[in-house]
């Protein structure tokens, strides 16, 4: 992936104003997303001229981080949480051939506003996976935590306490899944969360928890996942129905995904949606994966979703289409429906449903045959009556999604609401209120449509 060099003249001016911009924050740009050497803003020329002497004295480049938030080959940190970056966290490769060639460079400015290494880790591995910032041990200043990539699937996870003279290692431990910093028991201090698949074929696949104690992160309990995982899709924390918080799990398996809901008691780290005789959280299955858990009615609770297949209009032709029913869990495992919705994911719009769209006549179809233009349309259908001599279903509701040059216009064609319009898309809707009591009118299907923003559809797992 490291394309160091490529139009390094012509892109230098634009990287120092991107990286004079991230220094605002917690991080610079990363290095392979720009396709030159980072080159840090004036101000920041003697830490520059530090760095690159490390490097030359280490005979080292810099090295990518894969996965997380914090992917910028360097990184400007407040440690202490005084308010002020005052530390440089810089990752690199040995480029000679060494048992552990990654290194992580600390650097932190003085009174003389100079800046001196403080800490060097090393680790195994040909690149660094993911790295996160977090209070492990309450002392109010942030651990370091970094995945170290072995392999495509093998890593491992260290914690590290740097407010002493030497790097402090809290943990060291091989996973082959994922892992997630969180604070469940709401101590003030952070828990790491590590998810592993079992190899041998077992089903020992687990979650394990780590607190500190006693001066490091010490594997407090095991709570077993899904039998039959292929890969952590996802894992989030999130409030419960009940008010407690709970790891959210997304879980691959053959079918399609499951979804582990952890929680603390006072026993340690539980799965309460795992059914014990199959080993799967079965309530929670799903094989359309489009969507996935959300906050979905903000209500401070996270839902999962489950979609129930819709009976098609002309089964040989057209996509299958969903009503997704978000259940609510609470900290023993029992689900309810707090709401149902449509979503088409293609188009980045859904709509929350009234009640009584779920009784089994609604159907719903796409019209695509005018996308060239720049129209697409989704269909909703009403069944009077459902039977073996039914009369085919009536179009109630077209919700259509224009980007063409003339969309404002046509979404003021004759009959058609317009629901939300942006410098790209319009977004509008004809309602035939004649054809069934939908229970919605046009202010009403205006608030229940929202749109699937960008954040809400890539979610992905918190750390790899």
């Amino acid at each position: 992936m490291t394309k160091h060099g490529i139009l390094r003249s012509a892109l230098l001016g634009a990287l120092a104003a991107v990286l004079a911009a991230c220094l605002g924050g917690c991080s610079l740009e990363p290095v392979d997303k720009l396709y030159a050497l980072p080159i840090l803003p004036q101000e920041y020329q003697a830490l520059q001229t530090t760095i690159e002497a490390t490097m030359n004295e280490l005979g080292a480049e810099y090295a990518t981080i894969s996965y997380g938030s914090n992917t910028a080959t360097i990184q400007m940190l407040d440690q202490d949480g005084d308010g002020e970056q005052e530390t440089a966290a810089v990752f690199l490769r040995l480029t000679s051939a060494e048992e552990r060639p990654m290194r992580v460079c600390l650097f932190r400015q003085g009174e003389d506003n100079t800046y001196r290494q403080v800490h060097m880790l090393s680790g195994e591995g040909t690149s660094i996976n993911s790295v996160v910032y977090e209070d492990l041990n309450g002392d109010g200043s942030r651990e370091i935590i970094v995945s170290w990539q072995l392999s495509g699937g093998v890593h491992i996870l260290a914690a590290y306490n740097l407010t002493g003279p030497e790097a402090d290692e809290l943990m060291s431990t091989a996973y082959n899944e994922s892992y997630i910093v969180t604070d469940l028991d709401r101590d003030g201090s952070g828990e790491i969360i590590v998810f592993q698949q079992d190899s041998t074929g077992e089903g020992n696949n687990r979650a394990e928890y780590y607190k500190y104690l006693d001066g490091v992160m010490s594997l407090t309990s095991v709570a077993p996942l899904s039998d039959g995982m292929r890969d952590v899709a996802a894992s989030e924390v999130g409030r419960l129905a009940d008010g407690r918080l709970g790891v959210y799990v997304a879980v691959e398996i053959e079918t399609g995904t499951v979804t582990d809901i952890l929680v603390l008691d006072e026993n340690g780290l539980v799965n309460v949606t795992r059914d014990v005789e199959t080993g799967v959280s079965l309530s929670t299955g799903r094989s359309y994966t489009e969507v996935g858990a959300a906050d979905i009615n903000n209500d401070g609770v996270l839902e999962i979703p489950r979609p129930l297949e819709l009976t098609p209009i002309d089964p040989e032709n057209g996509s299958t289409q969903y009503l997704i029913y978000w259940q609510q869990f609470d900290s023993n495992g029992v689900g309810s429906t707090s709401c149902v919705t449509y979503h088409s994911v293609a188009d980045s719009w859904y709509l929350a449903l009234p009640n009584g769209w779920d009784t089994g006549n609604i159907t719903v179809a796409r019209d695509d045959s005018l996308s060239g233009r720049g129209e697409r349309a989704v269909m909703f259908y009403y069944w009077p009556d459902r039977g073996e001599d039914d009369d085919p279903p009536e179009k109630f509701l077209t919700v259509y999604r224009l980007t063409g040059s003339n969309r404002n216009a046509r979404s003021k064609l004759a009959g058609r609401i317009t629901l939300y319009s942006d410098g790209t898309a319009t977004y509008c809707a004809a309602l035939d209120g004649g054809v069934w009591n939908c229970g919605l009118d046009e202010d009403e299907l205006v608030q229940r449509f929202r749109l699937i923003t960008v954040e809400w559809a890539n979610k992905q797992r918190s750390a790899s």
